[in-house]
């Protein structure tokens, strides 16, 4: 096999190794040293010439394929039904099919898809894509046309013979055959974490930063403990000529929302949101109401308002104007006898309640000091019940009745587990500092807030280890009492030490260590070197 899906097959005999490199070419060019020649029918290696030397920590065993630049072999028999099995998109014909892998190499490939299609087979057009690109690396008899050997190593095997091993090569695939391989798989879940099955297959990116490139490059790093060799791969755009007769891989794909065959089925609305049913769009509102550019609404409620305004103006006017005609006419006074009924019964409440208050504050005017006393003493017996008075401040009392199933399960949980823990905070702002962009080295720019600062970092971390150790006396235990007694240390209750309570800070990232914090790195990704520190790891970790 040549992908980092893991092969099994039997271990070659030893043999005396000798490596060989060729220079390193940027991205979309090609070394035409190894692989001389390119065009349909030929290979670039076949067979297998055992495990590459530089790969010394494999999870699985895997070979390498030899170089051999010849042409593609005519399958039958047992070797033409195997591919029919394991790469039925190659098979054309029973005197027509041609190949650029041995048997050995299709049980190791067969071997490999198993493992990977544990996986993706929830979703058919990805594990057909996926299984599509290793068996036209492996076995597509035009495979030199987009396959560039860049390194190998001279092998004897026990019995003299003398091979070439492929050590790493060059994969050129059009763009949109690797975008499309790739969006078929990207949504595929996992169900026993609910993650997505990319984030294994991207190494440091994960599901939410991987792309076609980085997905491909993680398949070909032969330090993923999978991929028994370095595999370059090319992605290069439509209608751009690499040159040296390399022609860009472009076979079929399949959209995860399509059936692979006719009797099949497309991936499912969890793993492929083309597969999901379309919501058709709510119906569009009717334009709203409007007297010119005012809102209808607004303009009829102004009109009705000013047009009550006016009419109670009118009436208040024509009530004045009438009681000051009835009053000229009448006179300023009536006679008693001239008086309405309900005016009679007016004055007649007044005199009473007028005569009445008037004998009450004469009795109290006459007698302040008895008043004085009698009203004190029905203040303090109307008070006494303050004594008997319990203020409840429990939030757990005053918000959650006895009686509700939150308040008994609680209970139950204190009763079986004991009081859960209340969370303290401590928040940090930063006034002043402004935001910037940081560019990651291996994650690209992200904007980071100005409280995400060194000199800020570094005085969380001081502040964080001064509260971790204060502490109080304690006249209950005649001791002093720190954060170790009263902390929550679930992974070590009875015996808590300073570094068992849970503390959730930024500064765990670094262990809580200044030197960790502190610490900068040169790294080399893609061709490119540069310095890493802190914001690398904290994008890494929270990504």
């Amino acid at each position: 096999g040549s992908g980092w899906v893991p092969s099994l097959v039997t271990p070659s005999p030893p043999a005396v190794l000798l490596v060989t490199r060729l220079p390193s070419l940027p991205r979309g060019q090609a070394a035409a040293v190894l692989t001389e020649i390119h065009q349909a029918g030929y290979c670039s290696f076949y067979g297998e010439c055992g495990r590459n030397p530089e790969v010394n920590v494999s999870l699985l065993w895997s070979p390498v394929p030899c170089l051999s630049n010849t042409r593609a072999r005519l399958l039958k028999g047992t070797i033409l039904s195997k591919l029919k099995e394991v790469c039925p998109q190659l098979y054309t014909g029973e005197n027509t099919t041609y190949a650029c892998c041995s048997y050995s190499q299709l049980v190791a490939l067969q071997l490999s898809l198993a493992i990977s299609q544990a996986v993706l087979t929830r979703c058919p057009a990805c594990a057909e894509n996926f299984a599509n690109i290793y068996c036209q690396n492996i076995c597509s008899p035009d495979q030199s046309l987009f396959t560039n050997v860049t390194r190998f190593f001279n092998r004897t095997t026990a019995q003299g013979a003398r091979q070439e091993g492929v050590l790493e090569y060059q994969c050129f695939y059009n763009q949109t055959f690797a975008d499309q391989s790739y969006d078929s798989c990207k949504g595929v879940r996992i169900p026993a974490t609910g993650g997505y099955a990319i984030s294994a297959m991207c190494g440091k990116y994960g599901a939410t930063l991987c792309t076609s490139q980085r997905w491909l490059d993680f398949q070909g790093d032969s330090s993923n403990g999978l991929a028994p060799l370095e595999i370059d791969f090319q992605l290069v755009p439509a209608n751009h000529a690499v040159g040296e007769g390399i022609v860009p891989h472009n076979s079929k794909t399949w959209r995860c929302g399509n059936a692979v065959s006719a009797d099949g089925e497309p991936c499912s609305c969890l793993d492929c949101a083309e597969s999901c049913p379309q919501i058709l769009a709510p119906m569009p509102q009717p334009p709203p109401f409007k007297v010119g550019s005012l809102d209808g609404v607004l303009f009829v409620c102004c009109l009705l308002f000013c047009l009550l305004t006016v009419l109670f103006g009118a009436f208040l006017v024509w009530r004045c104007v009438s009681r000051s005609s009835q009053a000229s006419g009448e006179g300023r006074q009536r006679p008693r006898d001239q008086l309405t009924r309900s005016e009679r019964l007016s004055q007649a409440t007044h005199h009473i309640l007028g005569e009445m208050f008037r004998r009450w504050g004469t009795m109290v005017a006459s007698h302040p000091v008895s008043v004085i006393l009698v009203s004190a003493v029905v203040v303090v017996g109307l008070s006494c019940g303050m004594v008997f008075i319990q203020l409840t401040t429990d939030p757990v009392e005053l918000w959650s009745s006895p009686d509700s199933q939150a308040r008994q399960e609680k209970d139950f949980y204190d009763q079986n587990f004991g009081p859960f823990f209340r969370t303290n905070q401590v928040i940090l702002t930063a006034k002043g500092l402004p935001s910037y962009t940081y560019d990651s080295l291996l994650l690209g720019k992200k904007n980071f807030s100005g409280i995400l600062s060194i000199a800020v970092l570094l005085d969380l971390l001081e502040l964080q280890t001064r509260l971790q150790e204060i502490e109080v006396w304690s006249e209950k235990d005649g001791r002093n009492v720190t954060l170790k007694d009263v902390c929550y240390a679930p992974l070590n209750p009875n015996n808590a030490s300073a570094t068992d309570c849970c503390v959730n800070s930024l500064a765990q990232y670094f262990q809580n260590n200044r030197t960790h914090l502190e610490m900068t790195a040169s790294q080399t990704q893609g061709g490119q070197t540069g310095m890493v520190d802190w914001r690398d790891h904290f994008l890494y970790c929270v990504k």
